[in-house]
């Protein structure tokens, strides 16, 4: 299977690329594009070539072999959807990408190869080490931009992107039980963000003793009644859970009609950014990355907007993948600040 971010990547860059690549050898094939198959020759196999633009796309048989074009551009769960998909083979898997923030590929895979995993391998190279890369636009690009982009798209090197609104995010990711978070848990705090044609969204984490939150729900649903959301969030006898909502009357009366205790909460964004950003920094937000996949794909792309000359324009993120976002900046700000927006 060859896999790029977006079919657009896929047939604009990486399709012809391979094409070339066999091109001459004895490997040269047919590309059919009706079915985005290339078939090798003489029997030695068929390579699929898909977009990675729905994870789930990627669901379903195994594969000899995988190539994942720009791969720093996958969501963590096209991820989680190629190692199921060679794992049976025991099959490789190849990723060939410029690292453009610290996501999963970072934390899931160059740091296992950092820590000595023999299962991992990593080899970075600069542009300028490509004969065919001219050394004097090298040095032109890297003079043009700043010190950890011009590290990431022109040495290959992992930096920290300056327009990612939380850029050690990751550093958030553990495994655990959400019984044994709720049962060490002094008290249970949720975010919500409304929605019907855009998602909805909850999330649900557990404070322990420490001051740690685990947050260990999500739920994240379109064209749904406010009446089912409230019989689906989660509820128990012996605890009760404080949401912090965006302002809506409607639905909070409707939420609370069905047992669920919903606060406003404060919507400043700066001011729950900062929040979060502090939880992260000292260790204090934990986040179960197989029960909340949504937090994490979003937290990979959410940033603050850029001009043409790539700098950082505005003080607030770019309004788009924050739908999961701004009940984690609720629930955080709700908890921390406790002054109402």
């Amino acid at each position: 299977m060859v896999i790029s971010p977006t079919y657009k990547v896929l047939s604009r860059a990486t399709v012809p690329c391979l094409i070339d690549t066999f091109k001459g050898t004895h490997l040269e094939g047919i590309w059919k594009e009706s079915r985005s198959v290339y078939v090798l020759p003489n029997d030695y196999g068929i390579l699929y070539c898909q977009g990675a633009d729905n994870p789930g796309g990627l669901e379903g048989g195994q594969f000899h072999a995988v190539w994942g074009d720009e791969g720093g551009q996958f969501k963590f769960g096209v991820w989680s959807a190629i190692q199921g998909r060679t794992g049976a083979k025991q099959a490789p898997i190849l990723i060939t990408t410029t690292p453009y923030i610290r996501n999963w590929l970072f934390f899931d895979f160059y740091k296992r190869w950092q820590a000595g995993d023999k299962d991992y391998f990593v080899h970075q190279w600069a542009s300028k080490q490509n004969p065919a890369y001219p050394v004097e636009e090298y040095e032109r690009a890297k003079k043009s931009m700043g010190r950890e982009r011009a590290m990431m798209r022109y040495d290959g090197l992992f930096s920290v992107c300056e327009g990612q609104v939380y850029p050690e995010f990751e550093e958030c990711s553990v495994e655990g039980d959400p019984k044994e978070i709720i049962a060490n848990s002094s008290k249970l705090y949720g975010g919500l963000d409304f929605g019907f044609n855009d998602p909805f969204c909850a999330l649900c984490g557990g404070l322990d003793h420490d001051d740690v939150l685990w947050i260990w729900y999500e739920r994240y649903k379109s064209r749904t009644s406010i009446e089912e959301h409230a019989k689906r969030l989660p509820k128990f006898e012996d605890k009760t859970i404080k949401w912090f909502s965006e302002h809506n009357p409607e639905y909070v009366l409707k939420l609370r009609r069905g047992g669920h205790r919903v606060v406003n909460a404060n919507k400043n964004i700066l001011v729950g950014i900062d929040a979060v950003n502090a939880r992260i920094k000292t260790g204090r937000l934990k986040i179960l990355r197989n029960r909340c996949p949504v937090v994490f794909a979003e937290a990979e792309v959410y940033n603050f907007p850029e001009d043409e000359d790539e700098q950082i324009v505005g003080d607030k993120p770019v309004d788009k993948n924050n739908h999961a976002m701004d009940p984690l900046r609720y629930m955080v700000t709700g908890i921390d600040i406790r002054k109402p927006a």
